[in-house]
């Protein structure tokens, strides 16, 4: 059941990316039936008219303005999900865990303990 949820995540995000360039809204309303366009338009063009939410849900009845409320919510949530940042998973490689382990190269790290000797090499009197 695990693999099917997983398989049907892929599937979807495949068939959610939009092409680079692409308006996101031109996208998610094109992705909508006639009858969700319809709904849109009917309730798009009674606001407009200047009725408010309550003479909007009498005239379309309260079944038409439950779905047109839906569809736009279908297309508030498509954009959310369209313009959100891809999420990455930040995983270290063999060579940084290496590093983080202190292994890098087969060889520990070790503390200084004595200074350097001093073989009275001046690079700098030239």
């Amino acid at each position: 059941m695990r693999s099917l949820n997983s398989l049907e995540k892929r599937i979807e995000a495949l068939e959610s990316s939009i092409p680079f360039g692409a308006d996101p809204l031109e996208f998610a309303i094109s992705n909508l039936s006639d009858n969700d366009l319809g709904l849109l338009s009917e309730y798009r063009e009674l606001h407009v008219a200047g009725f408010d939410t309550e003479e909007v849900r009498d005239m379309m009845g309260s079944e038409s303005y439950d779905l047109a409320i839906a569809v736009m919510q279908k297309v508030n949530d498509d954009l959310e999900r369209l313009t959100a940042p891809p999420s990455r998973k930040l995983v270290a490689g063999k060579k940084m865990r290496a590093v983080i382990d202190g292994r890098i190269g087969g060889t520990k790290r070790q503390r200084k303990s004595d200074p350097e000797p001093d073989m009275g090499i001046d690079n700098g009197a030239f």
